[in-house]
């Protein structure tokens, strides 16, 4: 027997187990954790960085922003006018024409030419200045009403269409006269004098050779049992073009054809011996009043007109 302290010490000493430690879990655990904050991690290192990319790129520019542009084709196919007073001297508040304002179409832009006639004889100028360059003109006799209706009427129809060329549309000659729906201008029909410089109709002839003008239509109405008393077309027989292009109307309006009278004062005369190829139509009318459709046929003539010269195409039959 061991009795000694030591021996007695050896024998309770507990032996080593034979079986291997259970591990407990805590160290796997820890990184198990630490794996799931470090792909936490990533994601959102990789969020902020597609959020800074996104928020610190090259802006756009203020075009692309905004509604984009309408393509080539339709911006051609855009009204482009301009508004110019070629007399100062003819003014005139033609609001007062309640025969006129009673039958025209208020658009915007004639809006804009009656409050420009105001300040004198208004011009709209229709197309980007290109050929061929063609003139129509109203209201020389400013109570004769059906065209400068018609005038109004066709600047309308013409807003937004493509135009090939450049039209003026003067639809209020002398306004003052149009305003009281009288024919005589300073006691003068001023279609006897445009051949006098510093008249009304001879500033009209002056900016259509300003302007480059091949074409001019001069539209009138005429009352019955008048010269000419009659629908018709009115050329020049020293100038076959003027001949040619009052057939073409006429086969469009089934208008006949006359000479001009032997006045050297008349505003398509003068405009005949400058190499203005030109014509008179006139619809038949009362002065200061509107004879029923007189107004169309006039808008027929114009259309008719500018038809001939390959600036705009419509059906001229519709009412």
């Amino acid at each position: 027997m061991f009795t000694s302290c030591r021996g007695e010490c050896f024998l309770m000493k507990k032996r080593p187990s034979l079986r291997p430690k259970k591990r407990t879990g805590t160290g796997p655990k820890i990184i198990i954790v630490k794996k799931r904050f470090l792909i936490l991690g990533v994601l959102i290192l990789m969020l902020s960085g597609i959020f800074i990319f996104e928020n610190f790129k090259k802006p756009e520019s203020a075009e692309t922003t905004k509604t984009p542009p309408l393509n080539e084709s339709v911006a051609q196919a855009s009204l482009e006018y301009k508004i110019s007073i070629i007399d100062n001297s003819t003014g005139g508040d033609i609001t007062n024409n309640t025969v006129l304002m009673d039958r025209i179409n208020q658009s915007p832009l004639i809006t804009e030419l009656i409050a420009a006639s105001e300040n004198g004889t208004p011009m709209i100028t229709i197309g980007n200045g290109s050929r061929p360059r063609v003139m129509i003109v109203a209201g020389v006799h400013g109570g004769e009403l059906p065209p400068q209706i018609a005038a109004t009427k066709l600047i309308n129809t013409l807003n937004g269409k493509k135009i090939n060329g450049t039209i003026y549309i003067i639809p209020f000659a002398i306004p003052r006269d149009t305003a009281t729906s009288t024919r005589i201008h300073n006691k003068t029909d001023p279609n006897r004098v445009a051949n006098i410089p510093g008249t009304p109709v001879n500033k009209i002839i002056r900016t259509s050779k300003n302007k480059n003008i091949t074409l001019l239509l001069d539209c009138h109405s005429t009352r019955p049992h008048d010269i000419p008393g009659k629908n018709c077309i009115i050329y020049d027989p020293k100038n076959q073009k003027s001949l040619k292009l009052a057939l073409y109307i006429n086969n469009k309006t089934n208008s006949p054809v006359m000479k001009v009278g032997n006045y050297s004062g008349v505003l398509t005369t003068v405009c005949n011996r400058n190499n203005i190829t030109s014509v008179v139509c006139e619809v038949l009318s009362p002065h200061g009043k509107l004879q029923p459709k007189s107004d169309h046929l006039a808008y027929q003539y114009m259309i008719s007109f500018l038809d001939y010269v390959g600036i705009y195409s419509n059906d001229t039959k519709k009412p």
